[in-house]
């Protein structure tokens, strides 16, 4: 059933895209007083908050400068992806690429909207950075693994297990995911934590500045690795 209760015809399957637009503040609670049945919602009025609001205010000069850096390291940082094989191939793998290849072009930044397709898509860039690193590391770990598995006496069984493999080994692959967890924090593609800040930012100047440091740090870090594979 529709919300307001009307029958729809049956469906195999709804498929929902969510896109952000902004950040809100609640105005009030039309429905605030009263309990509601386990179907029910509450109902609430909401103010969008403003690309540009008092904190902007004789700041324009900045917010422009900022702004238009974003773009350009985006595009950057994109742009190495797709076209730097040797980068590519040492950061990422097949499928990765792919995605990545997949986000958006980016030359303008005017807007709330704007600002916030460019946050959904620099987060969409650091899950998919994310999944290829734990990829990258769980085909290591499967082959060590069975290579140690091989080497003992009896049959194979596969899956293998890792409580069956030596206690060295385990201790050996449990070290290799703690350093590639903290790899991966120095890295700073963090997907969750960052974008929980952003949103939690009351000030627009504070999000556009927070969005471009995380930008400016992965493109100083690619153009660092790039000049030693170069």
């Amino acid at each position: 059933r529709t919300w307001p209760g009307n029958i729809l015809p049956t469906l195999n399957r709804v498929v929902v895209t969510c896109q952000a637009v902004g950040i809100v503040d609640i105005v009030n609670v039309e429905n605030g007083h009263t309990s509601l049945a386990e179907s029910e919602y509450r109902v609430v009025n909401v103010k969008l908050r403003s690309f540009t609001n008092e904190a902007t205010k004789g700041k324009t000069e900045e917010m422009d400068s900022m702004t238009h850096q974003i773009v350009t390291d985006y595009q950057k940082v994109r742009s190495t992806y797709i076209n730097s094989q040797s980068l590519a191939s040492n950061e990422l793998p097949k499928f990765a690429r792919k995605a990545v290849h997949e986000l958006p072009d980016l030359n303008k930044l005017d807007d709330e909207l704007d600002y916030w397709k460019l946050v959904d898509t620099w987060q969409v860039l650091c899950n998919t950075i994310r999944q290829a690193k734990q990829t990258q590391l769980q085909g290591v770990i499967n082959e060590i693994s069975v290579q140690v598995a091989m080497e003992a006496k009896g049959p194979l069984e596969l899956p293998v297990k890792r409580r069956n493999l030596p206690e060295h080994v385990q201790k050996q692959l449990e070290e290799m995911e703690q350093q590639a967890s903290a790899d991966y924090v120095e890295l700073g593609m963090e997907p969750i934590l960052d974008f929980q800040e952003i949103i939690s930012m009351k000030d627009s100047l504070d999000r556009v500045r927070k969005l471009a440091a995380m930008m400016k740090r992965e493109r100083a870090r690619l153009e660092a690795k790039e000049s030693l594979i170069r």
